[in-house]
């Protein structure tokens, strides 16, 4: 009897080494997905933040829409991916591990915006650009409803690149340079050149809806909560997400847990 309950323990020990080995397996790789593709820092709500006082990249507010990729790109490479894909390969290797760990976050069409068919990126972003995203969203229905206008979503027309399909891009496209913001998952295009129609299911052009999308844009922009330009020979805005600083004693004395 006491051989049996011997042989047991060593066995139920034996499971628990396994499981404990199984389960740190994963968190170091995890760990390693995270410092190896994002800066992580457990920011600010993207809404709440008050991102000229906060944003973690040196911005100041303006309501222009004139922030060009070379502007963009130091902000892209401060709060984007560590380093960009370099093949379309890699990134399918690799996706499955960084949705995991929330480091890149799939975009989906919603109440608030439509996916165009992309052929040089890929629908990913950082948590950060995602909120952006809907609090654009947000605002423009907001914007839309109070004129009884609200039958209208903005389109996105490229967001994640790799190295390569940036290649290739450059190739076709005049405005498309080798080094763009759309590597890192912080940059995002919004065509103002058609919108989706949801009670037609239609995409069509809106001057009312251009002229909406653009104000909100504007009221962010003064807000610096992105850095943006209007690229007119692809009749989209280019934007890159501005991430707001962590949340430490240097400033605890400004914020509590949510801004005002």
């Amino acid at each position: 009897m006491l051989r049996k309950r011997q042989k047991q323990n060593k066995k139920s020990l034996k499971f628990i080494f396994i499981l404990t080995g199984t389960i740190l397996v994963i968190l170091l790789g995890v760990t390693y997905f995270h410092f190896e593709y994002t800066k992580i820092s457990k920011a600010k709500d993207f809404s709440e933040c008050n991102h000229v006082m906060y944003a973690d990249a040196s911005i100041r507010p303006s309501d222009k829409l004139n922030d060009p990729n070379e502007v963009q790109l130091p902000i892209a490479e401060k709060n984007g991916l560590r380093k960009p894909f370099n093949t379309t390969e890699e990134f399918e290797a690799k996706i499955d591990s960084l949705k995991r760990a929330s480091v890149l976050i799939e975009v989906t069409d919603n109440k608030f915006y439509q996916l165009k068919t992309l052929s040089h990126s890929k629908p990913y972003l950082i948590p950060e650009a995602v909120d952006m995203l809907n609090e654009i969203g947000f605002r423009f229905q907001k914007k839309l409803h109070e004129k009884k206008y609200n039958n209208y979503r903005f389109r996105l027309t490229s967001m994640l690149r790799t190295e390569e399909t940036q290649s290739k891009l450059t190739h076709c496209n005049r405005n498309a340079t080798q080094h763009s913001a759309h590597l890192y998952g912080t940059t995002v295009d919004i065509s103002y050149k058609n919108f989706y129609n949801t009670k037609k299911d239609t995409v069509e052009s809106s001057y009312e809806a251009v002229q909406t999308l653009t104000k909100v844009l504007v009221e962010m922009r003064q807000e610096c909560k992105f850095l943006a330009v209007r690229e007119r020979h692809q009749s989209c805005f280019h934007i890159t997400v501005a991430v707001c600083q962590p949340i430490s004693n240097k400033y605890s004395e400004h914020f509590s847990r949510k801004m005002p």
